[in-house]
């Protein structure tokens, strides 16, 4: 199981929020360039970058994206905004190994179909972001009409190769990521799940393990020092 360090991006800094909140942002990183280094240093593969201004349809952090990719041998996946074509191929010229959709895929999902057709499904992942049994868009600013797991079925007709999944009303808690949603979830779809929002112990990524995620995106908790990312992997490596 993967283990993937979160970097929430606003105003050029690393940042996190709480279930969402962009007006409680607190800023961790003036520099998100030494934030991903860190998790690089401590043996993560893949890192897990949402552009929040992009998100929120004010701004975007384009140019701290490109100083990661950059400057850091680490694969990047990256979402928050992402709502045309044009955005997703500079991107992907940028060196971004995955681009995740979320509004995109609820408002157009025959144009991610066609960027599958064209980048192959590894390029392509649909955020699933859970609100009230919804899956929220815009920044988790409103609901689709969609029931989540029905979202999901959606993206094995579009062929998308990865779902990262958010329970939102946990997401920067630490309280723990809801079990019971995301085994639902994995019994649902084949495509592959990446699960996010709660983490806040060693013992949360033992019990993500035991349903059977591709990987688990880890933010506040890993910021907050409540253990590294080379104690996560140990746990998530271990066969037991």
């Amino acid at each position: 199981m993967e283990i993937i360090p979160a970097i929430d991006l606003m105003n050029g800094k690393s940042v996190r929020l709480v279930k969402g909140n962009p007006d409680k942002a607190k800023v961790y990183y003036d520099d998100p360039l030494q934030a991903a280094e860190l998790f690089l240093n401590e043996g993560a593969k893949r890192i897990h970058i949402i552009d929040l201004d992009a998100a929120l349809g004010r701004g975007e952090n384009l140019d701290q994206i490109a100083r990661i990719i950059r400057n850091l041998p680490i694969n990047v996946q990256v979402g928050g905004g992402i709502r045309s074509l044009t955005k997703t191929q500079e991107l992907i010229d940028y060196g971004v190994e995955r681009v995740i959709y979320g509004t995109l895929a609820v408002k157009n999902p025959q144009l991610v179909k066609h960027v599958v057709e064209i980048c192959g499904r590894k390029k392509v992942a649909v955020a699933v972001d859970e609100n009230m049994g919804k899956a929220a868009i815009r920044g988790w600013q409103q609901n689709s009409q969609y029931d989540y797991l029905e979202f999901v079925k959606m993206q094995e007709v579009v062929g998308v190769g990865t779902i990262i999944f958010t329970t939102t009303n946990v997401d920067g808690t630490m309280a723990g990521p809801q079990i019971t949603k995301i085994s639902r979830l994995v019994q649902t779809t084949s495509i592959p799940i990446i699960a996010s929002g709660g983490v806040g112990s060693l013992e949360d990524i033992r019990s993500l393990k035991a349903i059977g995620v591709e990987g688990v995106i880890i933010g506040t908790a890993l910021y907050e020092q409540k253990f590294s990312v080379k104690e996560a992997l140990k746990v998530a490596n271990n066969a037991s």
